[in-house]
């Protein structure tokens, strides 16, 4: 050890002399006796030697360390035991210190200035290590030079260093959001080396690690559009078939965040005989895996791919409806949830509404809105899926009109109500359709349904106000509804609504306020010629009417 101590201590308290030492702290020797027994020395004979201290537990070149006077070096010993071990602790924490940020910019200059593979490996660790903070991806995109080099890294010879690249390149994928860094790394070529991995069976530990990247590009739209475009879907199912249980894992993530995009689900379930092997394959693991996480993500998977047409058709010719409600009616939120959201997303398919209704879909949606954005972390989505379900089960008169009778309206106006932005949204989107039924409207106005509307047509969220604009365009259509509107300030609302960025809202906005306007209209027409039927009767009465016109004052110049 290098690092010195500086002790001041008294020595004389009577004289107020006072001395000043440097103490070098040693590793600690054996104890006298031991250490006579094991080296035979001196101290096993029962006397000190010539290097001992004076208790003889300690060189005497480490008492001499110590300077003061004679009393003060018999009692140094354990002083220097005591100070030896502070120093030891001090620098075990030294050690063990986590990289910070602050640490982020020494990092990347490494990165950039790595040529040998132990320092590549050595510098992405540390990057790794800083892997969760949002500011990282950012900071690599501002370098200019990591990007690149991690795809040379991702096709080095060295085993260990491309493993490292692809876990770095999916940590970055998965925190970059707005930097942009996921869309730098996904490279057509990049993509394509990834995805060969598939096909390189020996190396179990690499074909993990592309499918935890494709994992984590996935969810970020510009890739996975990229990744489907390229039919790069395809070499990421031979990862979910793998016979690794991580790699297939990790391949059924993929796969479902894949098709986490409509255009990317019709995209990928093209072909009829892809789409039943999708189907074997993801029911196969759902009902028969004992693994949760699996038969969870699996659903999830068939969830989103039931977006297109023709895998929702081919759930409905397998008979596997009732596998899907039997799930959602599960009291696990993992498995109620996905579940759930099948049901909502096979409510696209018009062929399938009438088939979903008999299944009881509208209960099962009126019970998951019942549950608050207060509730476990794992049922917060309830009403969101519940809301998405009722917006794509209203889609006819007839079914509206059900809709309304098994407690959808109310359900809608309590998620409007709702402190989650995301759950108002998708409420405003169940009411615009479930308001095109007159009765339905009716109910809504009732239960107060233009208060938190209108406050979601203000909030300024660019999604938000488009589809509360168009809920109050519906709801507006009778005039007791546009009298009670005005009543609850929605003229003025329309009036900030025409001021909108968004060309829609603006369009729905004035097309509102003038239907409203020319509403007041007819009603004052109707006011003016009951006031002149009134009149007439009255004139009659008297004897005073002049069928002419000559005398009345509605006819005078």
């Amino acid at each position: 050890l290098t690092a010195t101590f500086q002790t001041f201590r008294d020595s004389h308290e009577s004289t107020g002399e006072r001395t000043f030492g440097i103490i070098v702290p040693l590793p600690l020797p054996l104890p006298r006796r031991a250490a006579g027994r094991h080296s035979g020395g001196p101290a096993s004979r029962g006397d000190s030697g010539g290097g001992s201290s004076p208790d003889g537990g300690f060189p005497r070149t480490e008492a001499h360390t110590f300077r003061g006077t004679g009393s003060e070096r018999a009692g140094a010993p354990r002083f220097v035991r005591s100070a030896t071990m502070g120093i030891f602790s001090c620098f075990a924490c030294c050690r063990k210190r986590k990289t910070s940020v602050d640490d982020l910019p020494d990092i990347l200059q490494k990165l950039a200035i790595a040529k040998k593979p132990k320092d590549a490996k050595k510098s992405l660790k540390l990057l790794l290590a800083l892997g969760d903070e949002a500011i990282v991806p950012a900071a690599v995109m501002r370098s200019g030079k990591i990007v690149p080099k991690l795809h040379t890294w991702a096709q080095s010879r060295d085993g260990e260093l491309r493993r490292t690249a692809l876990i770095c390149a999916a940590t970055l994928s998965q925190a970059s959001e707005t930097s942009g860094c996921a869309e730098a790394l996904a490279t057509s070529d990049f993509l394509m080396s990834c995805g060969a991995i598939a096909k390189m069976k020996k190396d179990k530990r690499l074909a993990r690690c592309a499918a935890r990247y494709f994992a984590a590009a996935g969810g970020n739209q510009n890739v996975r559009v990229k990744i489907v475009d390229a039919n790069i879907h395809d070499q990421v199912w031979s990862f979910v078939k793998s016979k690794d249980a991580e790699t297939m894992k990790f391949g059924i993530l993929a796969y479902g965040k894949f098709a986490d995009d409509a255009y990317c689900a019709k995209q990928m379930c093209q072909e009829t005989l892809t789409v039943d092997d999708l189907v074997k394959f993801f029911f196969a693991r759902i009902t028969k895996t004992d693994d949760t996480d699996v038969e969870n993500w699996c659903l999830m998977a068939v969830a989103r791919l039931a977006q297109a047409p023709l895998f929702s058709d081919k759930l409905a010719k397998m008979d596997k409806l009732p596998i899907i409600f039997a799930k959602a009616n599960d009291s696990i939120a993992g498995r109620k949830l996905p579940a759930a959201l099948c049901v909502a997303n096979c409510a696209t398919n018009k062929t399938l509404r009438v088939r979903l209704v008999k299944h009881r879909a509208y209960q099962l949606f009126v019970d998951m809105s019942k549950v608050g954005s207060h509730a476990r972390r794992d049922m917060q989505d309830y009403q969101r899926v519940a809301a998405l379900g009722f917006r794509n089960l209203s889609s006819n008169f007839h079914l509206r009109a059900l809709a309304g009778r098994v407690g959808a309206v109310e359900a809608v106006v309590r998620m409007l109500r709702s402190r989650d932005q995301d759950i108002r949204r998708y409420a405003a989107k169940a009411a615009s359709e479930l308001s095109l039924h007159e009765e339905n409207g009716k109910k809504m106005v009732d239960f107060g349904v233009f208060p938190p509307l209108i406050a979601l047509a203000k909030s300024g969220d660019k999604y938000c106000e488009d589809e509360a604009v168009t809920a109050l365009a519906n709801l507006a259509l009778t005039e007791d509804n546009q009298a009670e509107f005005q009543k609850e300030g929605g003229m003025e609302a329309m009036e900030v609504m025409a001021l909108s960025r968004n060309p829609k809202v603006v369009k729905i906005a004035k097309r509102l306020t003038m239907r409203v306007r020319m509403t007041k209209l007819r009603t004052a027409a109707r006011f003016a010629g009951k006031m002149a039927a009134v009149q007439k009767e009255e004139l009659m009465k008297k004897g005073e009417w002049n069928e002419d016109g000559d005398k009345d004052e509605f006819s005078r110049a």
